[in-house]
């Protein structure tokens, strides 16, 4: 397998930008403008790009929150199109958040502006379900002619669907993309902190608007990019946290869904109570500082799981 850390060297002029990234404007998202923002500088980018489903209200919040704070930071505003024929597709392009007459559950757009440009999300998260492994069989439907783009590298498939899969989904992705001709691109889908960035789009010039973002994936100047090696391995343990904690919280057997997942148990059993003590400590006001110390972890540990705390203070009914 050609993987990400073999195609993340990029010269000194290519900008990296992870393509899907969803707010709470999305059902499934945990994250807020403050916190997209904070990632952002965080990992020294100065590019973000926001697709929510079916809404680019999302995005329209990080942007107003970028100029409040006058921030240099350059937001991409798009969408993540729920598809009756084409699954999820992300759009970006001036205009985007206007009202050109999309509805959740329509066709893919034959016809978008000549400044906008679609991608195809996460080609394979179905059938990878049902495949056996070492195989899964290409049967899609063909791609309308407006789509310039698929991702290779989905990171919500790569850390938290599949990574058992991450071989068999790379070929598979990579074989369907060249039959069809399109652009390979990859990003995090991240609806949690703990995916952004990891995987992203290595843009080979400068980009000063979403219409630089448009003509370099139309004519080929990008490729897929990931995080090194080890920090994948970090996030993947990072979401069998949040996995086991989700079970937890839900009330299911999250004793017996950590065990068919392959978690092990002693390390399951931990999990729950080491979120329990430190949502304890949170919610009795310690702050940040003392939680870290009580919680006899090391300081990158105790803060993931302090955000997994803040995480699941949000509504109870909100889809994983």
């Amino acid at each position: 397998m050609t993987g990400p850390r073999q195609d993340q060297t990029a010269n000194g002029t290519s900008i990296e930008v992870d393509l899907h990234v969803h707010t709470t404007a999305s059902a499934c998202g945990y994250m807020g403008p403050e916190e997209v923002v904070a990632l952002a500088r965080a990992s020294g980018r100065k590019v973000i790009a926001v697709t929510d489903h079916d809404t680019a209200a999302g995005a329209l919040r990080v942007r107003d929150y970028v100029a409040r704070t006058g921030d240099d930071l350059l937001v991409l505003v798009g969408m993540e199109l729920s598809t009756s024929d084409a699954g999820h597709v992300l759009v970006f392009g001036a205009g985007v958040e206007q009202d050109w007459g999309w509805r959740r559950g329509q066709a893919t757009p034959r016809h978008l502006p000549d400044r906008w440009v679609a991608i195809k999300a996460h080609p394979f998260r179905e059938v990878v379900k049902s495949a056996p492994p070492g195989l899964i069989v290409d049967d899609l439907p063909e791609l309308p002619d407006s789509i310039t783009a698929v991702e290779r590298w989905n990171g919500n498939d790569l850390l938290v669907k599949a990574p058992h899969r991450e071989a068999d989904l790379d070929a598979a992705s990579q074989a369907y993309i060249a039959r069809r001709g399109r652009v390979a691109v990859a990003a995090s889908d991240a609806h949690r902190a703990t995916s952004v960035h990891a995987y992203h789009t290595v843009f080979s010039r400068q980009i000063a608007s979403v219409d630089d973002v448009v003509d370099q994936i139309k004519d080929g100047s990008v490729r897929p990019g990931a995080v090194a090696e080890a920090d994948l391995t970090a996030r993947r343990v990072s979401w069998r946290r949040r996995r086991v904690i989700g079970w937890f919280v839900d009330c299911h057997d999250w004793r017996t869904s950590a065990s068919r997942a392959g978690y092990d148990d002693i390390e399951t059993l931990e999990t729950v109570a080491r979120f329990e003590g430190i949502g304890r400590l949170a919610r009795a006001g310690a702050s940040t500082e003392a939680i870290v110390q009580d919680s006899g972890l090391d300081a990158v540990t105790a803060l993931d799981f302090l955000a997994i705390v803040r995480e699941e203070s949000l509504d109870p009914a909100r889809v994983r």
